[in-house]
């Protein structure tokens, strides 16, 4: 395989001030392994520690715009009054469709809004934006207009920034490594055959990091439909991405670590 050096990498985690171990997840996938990027979600409770850590490490961060909150026993709500995307508890939804199914657009503006506010109130620099859990198209409007406003484009992933006139990174490819996989073996051995065979370009590799710890399962209900979003997904990619030998196959191809800022836009 021939080598080359025009092949740039974005390694970045969602989740960013969720609870602890998200938090502590990502600080040591950025300082021992791969990891470039973070996306900080401004109405967690875990906000202020991520912040921390971020001016610690000097984590670059974009914004996930949070407007959902799946987990059963972690629940967070709205930096604004933002009744009709609010649960019965005043929290947020627990999915994308009933989030959006009665949104009020001139609260959500408002919600999104302060969530950019609080994130560079904290003096934090927001390097791009991207939606925690999925986006309806009604959020399209949204970031078509805030992010051409606040010159900082989208990330691309639910959402096809080219159908809804978003500014947006011009990736080359994308690996989601929380969808492949129960297991570290099927999870790395598909990871090494996507590192082995991209080509120039910018490319993203998409994760959810946290440490191993028992206070993920707590989040769920046990026979909840996404408990392996707690814990499981989130320590295998935590493993990947602190795993000298998947270091050693980003080096083996001169593939250059950079973060997302690097990445080419579109559609100004």
């Amino acid at each position: 395989m021939a080598q080359t050096t025009d092949i740039y990498l974005s390694v970045l985690s969602d989740d960013f001030g969720m609870c602890e171990a998200v938090n502590n997840g990502i600080a040591e996938a950025f300082t021992q392994g791969v990891l470039t990027d973070a996306n900080l979600m401004a109405p967690c409770r875990g906000f202020d520690e991520a912040v921390k850590l971020a001016k610690t490490h000097k984590i670059p961060v974009g914004i996930h715009n949070t407007f959902t909150a799946e987990w059963d026993h972690l629940r967070w709500t709205p930096l604004t009054p933002l009744r009709s995307m609010m649960d019965w508890d005043g929290t947020f939804h627990r999915t994308v469709a009933a989030a959006w199914a009665k949104a009020d657009m001139v609260e959500a503006e408002k919600e999104f809004r302060a969530q950019w506010a609080k994130i560079e109130s904290a003096g934090l620099k927001i390097t791009h934006s991207c939606e925690h859990m999925g986006a309806d198209q009604k959020l399209a409007s949204l970031f078509s207009r805030i992010l051409r406003e606040k010159k900082v484009p989208y990330r691309n992933f639910s959402l096809k920034g080219e159908d809804y006139d978003i500014p947006r990174f011009q990736w080359t490819s994308v690996f989601a490594s929380s969808d492949v996989g129960l297991d570290i073996a099927t999870r790395k051995s598909a990871l090494k055959e996507w590192i082995e065979n991209i080509g120039p370009g910018h490319h993203i590799w998409a994760a959810h990091c946290a440490v191993d710890d028992p206070s993920l399962e707590a989040m769920v209900a046990p026979l909840s439909p996404i408990v392996n979003w707690t814990r499981l997904y989130r320590v295998l990619d935590q493993a990947l991405i602190l795993d000298p030998e998947v270091r050693g196959w980003i080096e083996k191809r001169n593939i250059q670590l950079t973060p997302m800022s690097a990445c080419p836009t579109v559609g100004w």
